[in-house]
């Protein structure tokens, strides 16, 4: 069984801008990040409904060595999905600046709240007893990523 990381997009390790159509801007420690990840044995995987913005962030990731997957939110497929990829939801994270999602929480998965895209905003909404379904909030998806390796005791895979 693999462990995943599973995290949302816009927010979470881009940005969009409009003025270009929607064009994707990774933020700077996203793709450390994910290179962090992936070296401790983690599947990536993007959490989005639309298609063509998992299309968008994998066009602009300039390391073309990293898999990242595409999940659209259900219960029941992420069940499926994780079945399919022979992956441990219990040992899996979702890293979001948004709401939690309940399939992930119901799943197992410890969720990590980034303060970063509208998570401040996030966290100041949520009342004490909210923010015990985060297992942390970090600054960003870089430390994020440091929280998921000291949580989950992970040790470097050979490079």
């Amino acid at each position: 069984m693999h462990k995943a990381v599973f995290f949302s997009g816009v927010g979470t390790i881009y940005t969009t801008t409009r003025m270009r159509g929607e064009e994707i801007e990774i933020y700077p420690e996203t793709l450390p990040a994910l290179r962090f990840l992936a070296r401790r044995g983690y599947s990536l995987v993007l959490v989005t409904n639309e298609r063509q913005e998992y299309k968008n962030f994998v066009a602009q990731l300039k390391d073309k060595s990293l898999t990242v997957l595409h999940y659209s939110s259900g219960e029941e497929e992420l069940l499926r999905f994780a079945e399919l990829r022979e992956l441990n939801l219990k040992e899996s994270f979702f890293v979001t600046d948004g709401l939690s999602l309940k399939s992930f929480q119901t799943a197992g998965c410890q969720q990590i709240l980034v303060l970063s895209g509208k998570g401040v905003q996030t966290l100041s909404a949520f009342q004490n007893k909210h923010l015990l379904e985060f297992s942390d909030v970090c600054k960003g998806i870089y430390a994020a990523a440091f929280s998921i390796a000291l949580n989950n005791n992970t040790s470097i895979k050979d490079m």
